[in-house]
């Protein structure tokens, strides 16, 4: 992935209100080029909508955001992220080689020789075999796999991931989130991920920041030491278990405060 000229997300002052109610108390955050910063905190304190700030869909009340230098509208057209959903949303008429190719399809602006191979990236992810059908053959969690395959797809410096593995099993949610962290790693992609989990944000992050009760404001953040490339074994660590204590402890401290 090329480097450009990259300056990081940087969000300064942001805040977010909705008729009557805050969502989110005034957030300073920064995302460096590479880096994976995950937003932790309790249901409805305002991780979304801090993250559809970023990704332009909704206007912050005050502050600014930028994406290596860029607004966010900027930043979407000059394809600086891709948008991870809760669900992949893959098109059924489509098969998943083609739904891989989706966003490259959209973007027939860009060098599509610069462009990552999907056939290529869906070997990496172990849907080779797959490639031909069709999504209502797949799993949940093949069908978030070719949801990945179609952001990093674009070559984007950055993606953008709402809670993407919330709906799946304990056993594939601990699959994907290691196979996140190997398609990221060699890549240098900068990540800024939503989650419930503490060992989800453990595992993926370099940083995670936790948001307090509505309105979110970071009550705390907590960097991420563990040797990369991250691997299943390390969450028997105690070093794992240490920081998921402490982002526990953050966590009750924003809830109550």
């Amino acid at each position: 992935m090329s480097p450009g000229n990259r300056h990081g997300i940087q969000a300064a002052g942001v805040s977010k209100r909705f008729d009557t109610t805050d969502a989110l108390s005034p957030v300073d955050l920064t995302i460096a080029p590479g880096e994976v910063v995950t937003l932790l905190g309790p249901s409805g304190c305002g991780k979304t909508t801090l993250l559809r700030l970023v990704a332009g869909l909704e206007p912050p009340s005050s502050g600014t955001i930028t994406i290596d230098g860029d607004s966010p509208d900027s930043a979407r057209r000059r394809k600086r992220f891709g948008l991870v959903p809760q669900s992949p949303a893959l098109l059924p008429w489509r098969t998943v080689e083609a739904n891989a190719r989706l966003l490259q399809d959209i973007n027939l602006d860009g060098n599509p020789q610069r462009l990552p191979d999907v056939v290529d990236l869906l070997d990496r992810v172990g849907l080779a075999d797959f490639r031909h059908a069709y999504p209502h053959e797949l799993s949940g969690g093949m069908q978030q796999r070719v949801g990945l395959v179609r952001a990093f797809a674009i070559d984007a410096p950055y993606l953008l991931m709402d809670e993407p593995f919330a709906a799946l099993d304990e056993i594939t949610r601990a699959d994907m989130r290691h196979l996140l962290a190997t398609l990221c790693e060699p890549t240098n992609t900068g990540v800024l991920f939503v989650t419930h989990s503490l060992a989800e944000a453990v595992y993926l992050s370099d940083r995670v920041a936790v948001l307090s009760s509505r309105p979110g404001r970071v009550v705390g953040t907590v960097d991420v030491d563990l040797p990369r490339p991250r691997v299943p074994e390390v969450e028997d660590d105690p070093a794992f278990f240490a920081i998921e204590t402490e982002l526990r402890h953050l966590l009750y401290s924003g809830a109550s405060s």
